[in-house]
């Protein structure tokens, strides 16, 4: 069975939680209190490891502060960006 991961979008998606995090100055385990998820999900995740479900990007983005269209359109942006420089 082919695997439906995508393993540049979750590395992405990693880069993206993993500087929000840091640019509001909290731990993954603050972010995970304030997401109401695992502290080591929260790790998985940004190491690309775990993909969130629907539920967890909720949960995450209200972590965030942000609300969840933005959060994956800065991840999309990311994401395309990581494309082009890989195909120089």
């Amino acid at each position: 069975m082919k695997s439906t991961q995508n393993l540049e979008l979750m590395k992405a998606f990693a880069a993206e939680l993993k500087a929000r995090r840091s640019d509001l100055g909290i731990s993954q385990e603050e972010l995970a209190y304030r997401s109401d998820v695992n502290r080591t999900f929260v790790a998985k995740l940004e190491l690309a490891q775990n993909q969130p479900t629907l539920t967890v990007l909720f949960k995450l983005a209200g972590g965030l502060g942000a609300e969840l269209p933005e959060l994956l359109q800065t991840t999309l942006k990311r994401y395309k960006t990581e494309a082009r420089m890989s195909r120089k």
